[in-house]
């Protein structure tokens, strides 16, 4: 019995010891991003990490382990008036003003963030801490606080990297076969595809390292005490942590330190509220969830576009669980709206039969991990490729935002409830996300704990890594070959010429 109690102790002992001090970086004010980002902070404090939650919103319960540093001005420069704004204008938006926007957007979320007194303070503390995780989205000047408190860097991706975050990262990215994010394009691209992704690309890359990244460079110069140098820490992370998967998104070259991490936020479906409960039980004929998320907001939607869906829906014998952000008087009986609604664990309800979404990544996963065929009705940033693979594998069917109409709805609708195709395919997809061979919060913990065991984990980085662009694609050697081929030609040329202007002398001679 002593023995017993002895070895208890020092198990205890062992993984009081094991346990670190973790800062966690989060300046995205949407609710969708808040889940992904509070999902690993609450993991990590369960196994007894110390966690400095640094995030724009404060926190209703307190939690062992999370010191949440809450930093709420950041929700008024994504706000309302500045988020959500015209459907019309977000989807009329060219692939270069969105991506411009974003980078706009989030340079301005870091800028708070840095500037902030609670995080000034923080910096000034002198608080150890054994890593930092970056919830990374074009927000670079944050990798400063790294390697201010001297620790690893772990970067937390919301979805696969845009290309000009591969590009910093020095990630194996071709235009060729790796889609831009923002594009409507999947993986198989014909060559008119391929021309455009390239030109956006290029776009995209040079923009953010000649307008952005100056403009970190001098945040971190502003603020961040040492003077660190932004251009020589930018590809420095331990891992990065990739809320993708294959089941959802396409494969792609993954370098040792990528880590794919797709679905970790969906949990076992908890109990749903009484009247909720009910109404998916007594909907024998089977339900429609209708949700296009946490800042694409229905209520929005003009006057022709609800009036279609609400058309589109009295047809229907089955009932339509919608988020609706007001009151709608005078809907048909079959049509119930929430202002917000647990869309995991709805999904997993056997009465649910189609999911209508704007095809986010967290909204795509869902559907797929719980089987459920999508209609998708994309506006902008990632949804409209989300969308796109879905149509290609014949899991969901994509209505254009601008072509949405009674008509249309109710064809898309009409494919995905009665052509079986839809069910089976998206039921394949779903044993793919589930067939993995650890659950992927698991892994992302796994990882994490990885990089501050091994102290920064520098033997994952790949020699490519410490290359520049232009020797990682081998433009030097192949710009040496030219050279040398060239050079034996130019001289037989200017030979040529010689000799003729001697040949044609002589003659005149």
């Amino acid at each position: 019995m002593l023995a017993l109690n002895i070895l208890l102790f020092f198990a205890t002992f062992i993984g009081f010891c094991s346990c670190s001090k973790i800062l966690f970086l989060s300046q995205l004010p949407t609710k969708s991003h808040y889940i992904l980002a509070s999902k690993l902070v609450k993991e990590m404090a369960k196994k007894g990490h110390e966690v400095t939650f640094i995030t724009p919103y404060a926190s209703t319960t307190q939690v062992k382990n999370i010191n949440q540093i809450p930093l709420e001005g950041l929700q008024k420069i994504f706000s309302p008036e500045t988020a959500r704004v015209s459907i019309s204008t977000t989807e009329d938006g060219t692939p270069m003003q969105k991506a411009m926007e974003i980078n706009q957007m989030n340079y301005k979320l870091s800028e708070f963030l840095l500037s902030h007194d609670k995080v000034q303070n923080l910096l000034k503390s002198q608080q150890p801490f054994d890593v930092v995780i970056l919830y990374y989205y074009f927000n670079d000047a944050l990798l400063a606080l790294a390697h201010h408190f001297k620790v690893p860097v772990v970067l937390f991706a919301s979805m696969p990297l845009y290309v000009s975050e591969s590009f910093l990262l020095s990630h194996p990215a071709p235009s060729s076969y790796v889609p831009n994010i923002i594009l409507k394009h999947t993986g198989h691209m014909d060559f008119w595809q391929r021309l455009e992704t390239s030109f956006y690309d290029t776009c995209m890359i040079l923009y953010y390292q000649w307008a952005m990244l100056p403009k970190h460079h001098k945040l971190v110069e502003n603020f961040i005490p040492g003077k660190s140098d932004l251009y020589k820490i930018l590809n420095n992370e331990s891992v990065i942590l990739i809320n993708s998967h294959v089941s959802v998104n396409e494969a792609v070259p993954m370098v040792p330190n990528a880590i794919e991490i797709g679905g970790f936020h969906i949990e076992d479906p908890k109990p749903l509220p009484n009247d909720l409960q009910k109404f998916l039980d007594d909907s024998p004929n089977g339900v429609i969830i209708f949700s296009m998320g946490s800042i694409i907001r229905s209520v929005n939607f003009p006057e022709e576009k609800r009036k279609a869906c609400i058309d589109t829906f009295a047809k229907l014998k089955l009932n339509v669980l919608w988020k609706f952000e007001e009151n709608i008087a005078g809907l048909p009986p079959n049509i119930k709206i929430m202002d917000w609604i647990p869309v995991s664990d709805v999904l997993a309800h056997p009465n649910v039969k189609a999911f209508i979404t704007h095809g986010g990544l967290l909204s795509t996963m869902e559907g797929v991990y719980h089987g459920v065929p999508l209609v998708g009705i994309p506006i902008t940033v990632d949804q409209k490729m989300n969308i796109a693979l879905a149509a290609s594998n014949e899991y969901g069917v994509e209505v254009s935002y601008k072509e949405l109409t009674e008509e249309t709805l109710s064809q898309a609708l009409d494919a995905v409830l009665n052509n079986p195709k839809y069910k089976q395919n998206i039921q394949r997809r779903s044993k793919i996300i589930r067939d993995r061979p650890m659950k992927p919060i698991d892994e992302a913990l796994y990882w994490i704990e990885y990089v501050i065991r091994h102290q920064g984990a520098p033997h994952l980085r790949y020699p490519g890594a410490d290359l520049n662009w232009f020797q990682r694609n081998l433009i030097d050697v192949a710009a040496f070959v030219a050279f040398v081929a060239l050079v034996p030609i130019f001289a037989a040329i200017l030979i040529l010429k010689r000799l003729t202007k001697n040949k044609i002398k002589h003659k005149k001679e």
